[in-house]
C-alpha cells in the first residue's frame, strides 16, 4: 500500500514539475524551396539555433509524407540540420484528420462521427501513428496543433467524456504515449484559437494532460500573428513547459516583401514571456511560403532581436539595431540605416492597417476582407478595448463604439455576419455597435491623415537607404535593402490611394446630403492616384519574392476598387459595388480583364 502512494506521488509530482528541457532557441521553415530551406539551416547553425521545425508547405500532415517525393525532401533536411549539428529537428503535424481518412467502421456516431468510447479506434490511431512516424525515421520530435484541425476530436462521440476538454486530453495523452514513451521523441502541443470559449476549452485541456513530457507552444499573441493584438496572459497559467512562437516573417505585415522590421515589437513581447518561468525558449517562422525567407535580408534583424534576448534579457532595442547593423552594413552606415529600419514599424502599421483595423488579407490588399472587422478585431483581446493610434491622429479609440463601428461595411455589424456572431456575440449584446453605414468626412480625414503619414515615413527612410549607399560595406545586401524601401514607399502609397478612394466614396454613396465639395474632391483624386499607383507598381523591376502575398498582385487590387467607383452603374454601396478579392490569387487572364476595363 505505501509504495503504491509513493509512485502515486511520484506520478503527480511529474505532472505538477515537467522535467527541465533545454531552452529551446528555435526556427520554423514553412517554405518547400528546398535550396532556400537548405541555406536557411546552414544559417541557423551558425546563429546558435538548437531547434527546428517543418511545416507548411513541407510537411503540415504526417500522412502526406506518404508521398515519396515530400517524404525524401523532408528527411534530406531533418539529415542536413543534424550534420549542422541542430539538436532538436520536428516536423508538424494536426490531429485529427479530415473525417474520410478514419476507416468507417470507426464513424459509428451521429452524423458518422468517430465513436470515441470504441476502444478500437485508439488501437487503430496509435497503430497509425507507429507507421506515419516511421517516414520520418530520424525527427527529433513532433509539433502538434489539436485545435485548428481537418475534423475536431471535440465534435466527435462519446458517452464517458463529457466535455471538449477531456476528449482533447484524451487525444494528446494517447498520441504521447507512442510518440514519446514508445519512439522517445518530443511531442510539442501548439494552440490555436479563434475565441475566448476556445480559449478556455483549451486551457481546460492543458489542465487535464497527463503526460509529464508534454510541451506547449503557444503563439507571441492570443490568436494570429497582428501587430496590434496583445501579449497571451494566460501563458503564465499554462503547468506544462512552454515555449513561444513567434512569426519572423510577419504573415500578415509584409512577409518580408516591404520592410517588416520589427525588433520594437519582437523585443517587447519576449521580453514579457521570459519573466514566467515556465516559458523554456522560442521558435521564429522564418518565411511565409515558396522564397520569402528573410535569411540574409533587413527583416533577419527579427531572429536576431529573439536570440539576442535570449542571451541577455536586459539587452535595449536601440543596441539590438547597432549591432545588426553595424555587423551586416558596416559602422558607417548605421547613422542612416538605423533611422530608416526603426521608422519601417511605423510605415507598416499606418499603411497595411487602418486606424488599427487590419485591411489587409494575409498582406494583400483587401478593405472589405470581412476578418478586419470581425475576427482580427484586437479588442477581442483587450480589456477595455481601447488603443491609442499615432500616425499623426494622435486619439484613443474604443475597438468596437469607435473604429469597427465607423469603418466596418454595414453587414458585417449585424447578428447575419457570420464571423462576428459566432465568434464575438458579446460585442452585438453590448450595444457597442450601431446598425447601418456610418462613415463620414470626420473618419475619413483620420483614414487619410494616417496613411499620409505612413507615405511620409516612407519617403523619408528610403532618402536614408539611398545615402548609405557609400557606406555599406556588402553591395548585395545594399541592393536588397534599397529594394526593399523602395517597395514599401510604392506600397504605402497605394495603400494611401486606395483607402482615401475607398473610404470617401462609401460617403458619397450615402446620398447627396453626405457629397460635399471634400468629399467629391477625394474620390476623384483618390481614382487619379490609385490609377497612378498601381502603374507605379506594374513598372516597377524589382519585383522581390513572392510568398502567400504577391506584391505585384496588389496593384490589380486596387485597379479592383478604382474600376467599381469609375464604371459603377449606381451611387448605391452594395454588396456588390467592389468584385470580392480573391484569396488564391488573380489569374493572367482576370488581370488584363482589370487592366481592361472600360
Amino acid at each position: 500500500m505505501g509504495s503504491r502512494i509513493i509512485i502515486m506521488l511520484l506520478f503527480f509530482t511529474a505532472v505538477l514539475y515537467p522535467r527541465p528541457a533545454q531552452f529551446v532557441r528555435g526556427w520554423n521553415i514553412l517554405s518547400d524551396d528546398q535550396a532556400s530551406a537548405e541555406q536557411v539551416i546552414k544559417t541557423a547553425a551558425d546563429r546558435n539555433i538548437n531547434h527546428l521545425q517543418l511545416s507548411h508547405q513541407l510537411v503540415m500532415n504526417l500522412k502526406d509524407l506518404r508521398n515519396p517525393e515530400r517524404a525524401a525532401a523532408v528527411n534530406e533536411l531533418v539529415d542536413l540540420a543534424h550534420q549542422q549539428g541542430i539538436e532538436e529537428v520536428t516536423v508538424w503535424d494536426h490531429a485529427l484528420y479530415h473525417l474520410n481518412y478514419y476507416p468507417k467502421r470507426f464513424r459509428s456516431g451521429p452524423d458518422s462521427t468517430l465513436d470515441l468510447d470504441n476502444p478500437e479506434f485508439w488501437s487503430w490511431l496509435k497503430g497509425d501513428y507507429r507507421e506515419l512516424l516511421g517516414l520520418v525515421p530520424n525527427i527529433d520530435g513532433i509539433i502538434l496543433t489539436f485545435i485548428e484541425t481537418g475534423a475536431h476530436i471535440e465534435d466527435q462521440y462519446s458517452q464517458t467524456m463529457a466535455s471538449e476538454a477531456e476528449k482533447l486530453a484524451a487525444l494528446v495523452d494517447t498520441l504521447a504515449g507512442v510518440i514519446i514513451d514508445e519512439h522517445a521523441l518530443s511531442l510539442t502541443i501548439r494552440t490555436f484559437t479563434y475565441t475566448r470559449s476556445e480559449l478556455d476549452a483549451m486551457l481546460n485541456c492543458l489542465n487535464l494532460i497527463r503526460h509529464p513530457d508534454v510541451r506547449v507552444m503557444n503563439k507571441e499573441v492570443p490568436h494570429d500573428f497582428f501587430l496590434t493584438h496583445p501579449p497571451a496572459e494566460f501563458v503564465a497559467d499554462i503547468r506544462q513547459q512552454s515555449i513561444i512562437e513567434f512569426d519572423a516573417a510577419h504573415e500578415y505585415n509584409g512577409q518580408g516583401i516591404i520592410a517588416g522590421i520589427f525588433p520594437g515589437i519582437h523585443a517587447e513581447r519576449w521580453k514579457y514571456y521570459l519573466s514566467m518561468p515556465r516559458v523554456k525558449g522560442y521558435v521564429a517562422r522564418t518565411d511565409r511560403f515558396n522564397n520569402t525567407s528573410i535569411i540574409g535580408t533587413p527583416c533577419e534583424i527579427n531572429v536576431y532581436t529573439l536570440k539576442r534576448i535570449a542571451e541577455d534579457p536586459s539587452v535595449s532595442v536601440d543596441q539590438i539595431y547597432d549591432e545588426f547593423i553595424v555587423r551586416h552594413y558596416g559602422e558607417q552606415a548605421l547613422p542612416y540605416l538605423k533611422p530608416a529600419f526603426k521608422n519601417a514599424s511605423d510605415i507598416i502599421s499606418s499603411s497595411l492597417y487602418t486606424l488599427g483595423l487590419t485591411t489587409t488579407s494575409h498582406s494583400r490588399l483587401d478593405p472589405e476582407n470581412d476578418s478586419a472587422y470581425q475576427r482580427h478585431v484586437s479588442g477581442k483581446w483587450l480589456e477595455p478595448p481601447v488603443i491609442r493610434i499615432g500616425h499623426g491622429v494622435n486619439q484613443e479609440f474604443h475597438y468596437w463604439k469607435d473604429i469597427v463601428n465607423h469603418l466596418a461595411p454595414a453587414w458585417y455589424k449585424s447578428r447575419e455576419s457570420n464571423q462576428l456572431a459566432k465568434e464575438s456575440e458579446w460585442v452585438l449584446e453590448t450595444g457597442w455597435l450601431t446598425p447601418g453605414e456610418l462613415m463620414n468626412e470626420e473618419w475619413l480625414e483620420k483614414i487619410i491623415t494616417e496613411k499620409q503619414y505612413g507615405v511620409r515615413l516612407a519617403e523619408q527612410a528610403l532618402e536614408q537607404v539611398r545615402e548609405s549607399q557609400a557606406y555599406v560595406t556588402d553591395r548585395n545586401l545594399y541592393n536588397t535593402t534599397l529594394h526593399l524601401f523602395e517597395r514599401t514607399l510604392l506600397t504605402a502609397r497605394l495603400h494611401a490611394a486606395t483607402s482615401q478612394l475607398y473610404y470617401s466614396y462609401r460617403i458619397y454613396a450615402r446620398g447627396k446630403s453626405f457629397r460635399s465639395k471634400a468629399v467629391k474632391h477625394y474620390m476623384q483624386d483618390g481614382l487619379q492616384r490609385t490609377r497612378d499607383s498601381a502603374a507605379e507598381i506594374l513598372v516597377y523591376p524589382h519585383k522581390g519574392p513572392t510568398g502567400q502575398y504577391d506584391w505585384e498582385e496588389d496593384a490589380y487590387r486596387a485597379l479592383m476598387i478604382h474600376n467599381g467607383v469609375r464604371y459603377r452603374q449606381h451611387d448605391r454601396y452594395t454588396r456588390s459595388t467592389f468584385p470580392k478579392m480573391p484569396y488564391q490569387g488573380i489569374s493572367g487572364e482576370k488581370r488584363l480583364e482589370i487592366l481592361n476595363q472600360k
